[in-house]
């Protein structure tokens, strides 16, 4: 049976989730807390790229032509 990739993250975010209050002791209600904030970054770290900005536009300089 294979895992979805849902599931993969969850699992993920748990073992984080773990070492982190392994290291760093928090309130037992605060751990679901830090398994969202794993699990939101491990989403953040497989989710497509946004879409490129637009180059702007390259302003044209008005005046007087100069002189070669």
């Amino acid at each position: 049976m294979t895992e979805t990739p849902t599931d993969e993250l969850r699992l993920l975010a748990a073992k984080i989730a773990t070492a982190y209050i392994q290291a760093n002791p928090q309130a037992p209600d605060q751990l679901t807390g830090v398994i969202r904030l794993a699990y939101q970054g491990l989403q953040r770290c497989i989710a497509p790229p946004p879409p490129a900005a637009p180059e702007p536009k390259k302003r044209r300089r008005r005046g007087r032509p100069s002189a070669a």
